[in-house]
């Protein structure tokens, strides 16, 4: 996991727990659309395949889910996962309107691609049309803890 995500997952869980407060914990993910060339498969077959992809991209992001919750002690804080395929921007912003929530804590990353440049990360886009409150977060200089929130 990125430190980014851990330092957001920490920041969530100390937060919710002090509040009392019910944490919903989501990673959006998009499906790989690249099928490789050197499969000449008829559109029955690649149609298949493509569910096949799908389905173990499903499997693989639920099996991170609970890796990257593992530890955090359910007894203090009820965590409810989720999982959406599409786009980060959107579906944060739609699932926080959707489930009314008062805070959202989002790790704020720090790479710079042309794209980033930009049309800003997906943090910034967030921050700016959020239903709700942001606190973004990002980890310290050895990875392992949280800075104070930006």
């Amino acid at each position: 996991f990125s430190p980014h995500a851990v330092a957001a997952r920490e920041a969530a869980v100390a937060l919710a727990k002090g509040a009392g407060a019910q944490l919903s914990v989501l990673s959006v993910y998009d499906y790989d659309d690249e099928t490789p060339r050197a499969l000449s498969l008829s559109s029955e077959d690649l149609a298949r395949y493509r569910d096949t992809q799908m389905v173990r991209m499903d499997e693989l992001m639920a099996t991170k889910m609970q890796a990257f919750l593992a530890g955090i002690p359910t007894h203090e804080t009820s965590i409810t996962p989720l999982l959406k395929v599409g786009d980060p921007r959107q579906l944060i912003v739609a699932t926080a309107e959707a489930l009314g929530v008062d805070l959202l804590v989002i790790g704020a990353h720090s790479k710079r691609g042309f794209l980033d440049v930009l049309l800003g990360g997906t943090a910034t886009a967030v921050s700016r049309h959020a239903p709700c409150a942001v606190v973004m977060v990002q980890p310290d200089s050895d990875g392992l803890g949280t800075k104070q929130p930006l």
